[in-house]
């Protein structure tokens, strides 16, 4: 029995590590999609700068560039405040379950953790659709760019 329990407290430790593993690299991404955005638009800007002295106008593929590059970042900002009220309604959530221990047979627990942990989900589904939509608006803007820079400059 004994055993049972140091493989069960060994693989719960196991599990932590491994969701603060996840959630490090999830905010990894975000760093790294805004980065790289900003980035993009840089590189854009200074293309319009450059191309304006030559009095030349931008092309569409750095307009297009700049564009992804910018709804990534703008989406990224969206998605980050869609995740924050889902955190926010998960602590409620189990703020909403601590009571209900310390108060047991409390309907209205329950119903305020149903209502939290609905309001949450409701939230955090929202956030991986963005992330994807974000990413690839990166990739496209990086596309973009490389594409003007390797066949028209």
């Amino acid at each position: 029995m004994n055993d049972s329990k140091f493989k069960i407290e060994k693989a719960k430790d196991r599990q932590k590590l491994s969701w603060e593993q996840l959630t490090y690299s999830e905010r990894r991404i975000d760093l790294l999609l805004i980065s790289i955005s900003g980035a993009g638009i840089y590189v854009c800007l200074e293309t319009i700068r450059f191309l304006s002295e030559k009095e030349s106008s931008p092309h569409f593929l750095i307009w297009i560039s700049s564009t992804a590059f910018l709804c990534s970042i703008i989406l990224n900002f969206i998605g980050q405040f869609q995740g924050r009220k889902s955190n926010y309604y998960d602590f409620l959530m189990c703020q909403a379950e601590i009571d209900s221990c310390e108060e047991p047979n409390n309907t209205l627990h329950k119903q305020e953790m149903d209502k939290y942990d609905s309001l949450s989900e409701k939230y955090n589904k929202r956030v991986a659709p963005i992330n994807i939509i974000c990413t690839s608006l990166m990739i496209i803007g990086i596309a973009a760019i490389l594409g003007y820079f390797l066949l028209v400059f």
